[in-house]
């Protein structure tokens, strides 16, 4: 088995991992302030709830969290599903949306951009290029009802020929036919 090309993937698949990273600090941050504040530091008044047993489960959520996007976005670099990568980016934006909604939450700011990113990860992982990266398992294995050659002239997106090789699927320079096969027309 060879190596998948980091070159080969998609443009839309890099943009919705990297839109999905805006959520990776904040999670990185809030999981060990609030692990280290539940279990190790003991704190006068507990930030987001009421003990400090509390204040680590939310630690450990945060961390989970944390996980669970990373996985889903290599997932979806490998082009073995993008299942993961989108149920995690859905959270993300009903979380940050429920703090942008809620002004005892603080500023605004923040959960903004964590919004807009999140949804530009999810419209970026659901365009036609991510599915083709997904079906074909990262451009391993030819997708289901997809032809087995690309269009003569065209060439899928985000694949690049190496130096002086033609692309698969391509026709010959200058009419010639590949051994073995007829000229057009018929001719024999």
């Amino acid at each position: 088995m060879s190596e998948p090309d980091p070159t080969r993937t998609p443009p839309t698949v890099i943009g919705a991992v990297a839109a999905g990273t805006v959520v990776v600090p904040f999670l990185i941050v809030y999981s060990f302030l609030f692990i280290v504040r539940g279990g190790f530091v003991q704190v006068d008044q507990p930030d987001i709830t009421d003990s400090r047993s509390g204040e680590l489960v939310a630690g450990l959520i945060a961390l989970a969290f944390l996980i669970f996007v990373l996985w889903g976005m290599g997932r979806l670099l490998n082009g073995w599903d993008r299942w993961v990568f989108v149920a995690g980016q859905a959270l993300t934006f009903g979380v940050a949306l429920d703090l942008l909604l809620d002004r005892a939450s603080g500023e605004p700011q923040v959960p903004a951009v964590v919004l807009c990113a999140s949804l530009l990860a999810l419209v970026l992982a659901c365009l036609p290029p991510s599915w083709h990266w997904v079906q074909t398992r990262g451009g391993q294995a030819v997708a289901t009802g997809e032809p087995t050659t690309r269009p003569v002239g065209g060439e899928q997106l985000g694949s690049r020929p190496a130096g002086g090789e033609q692309p698969f699927g391509s026709r010959p320079a200058g009419g010639e036919q590949p051994f073995g096969s007829r000229p057009a027309g018929g001719a024999s």
